[in-house]
């Protein structure tokens, strides 16, 4: 299927190959939404992929967004743990983890691995910064103790 890119223009809703074309020294301003109908942080296997005439790959930037991130999530006491924060955007954003407020990890990684030695609940969170300002996801952890039932006979 093939489209001429005009100013405003909406192209409709597809599910396979779209080509658009744009007339050589003009370009294309696309804004889109990649979906899938299974639940996981990233798409995988599912990209946009845009090239100029010479088949040579275009810069795309995609504004980084933090649409599903759990806002509790629990570990066990004494274990090892991960929180995750499912980011996208392109190129991949770098995410800033902080603990109570101080930053403890600043990467592209959607998880923040910890090991559990307190039993008390920490504040998280995790950040990206968009163009129109930071968007920022608070996380309560709740830690879990192992429960042990001793029987006396």
């Amino acid at each position: 299927m093939i489209a001429e890119v005009y100013l405003q223009q909406t192209v409709p809703w597809f599910s396979s190959t779209k080509i658009l074309k744009v007339p050589k020294g003009h370009y294309a301003e696309m804004n889109f939404t990649m979906q899938s109908y299974y639940p996981s942080p990233c798409l995988d296997g599912i990209y946009l992929e845009v090239r100029d005439g010479n088949k040579q790959s275009a810069n795309l930037l995609v504004a980084p967004s933090l649409d599903q991130v759990a806002k509790t999530q629990f570990a066990l006491y004494n274990h090892s743990a991960s929180l995750w924060c499912p980011a996208q955007g392109a190129p991949a954003p770098y995410i800033v983890w902080r603990k109570n407020g101080t930053v403890v990890q600043n990467s592209t990684s959607v998880r923040y691995q910890l090991n559990i030695t307190e039993e008390k609940n920490e504040k998280y969170s995790c950040e990206v910064d968009r163009p129109d300002g930071l968007d920022k996801k608070e996380i309560n952890l709740i830690v879990e103790s192992k429960i042990f039932i001793i029987i006396v006979n």
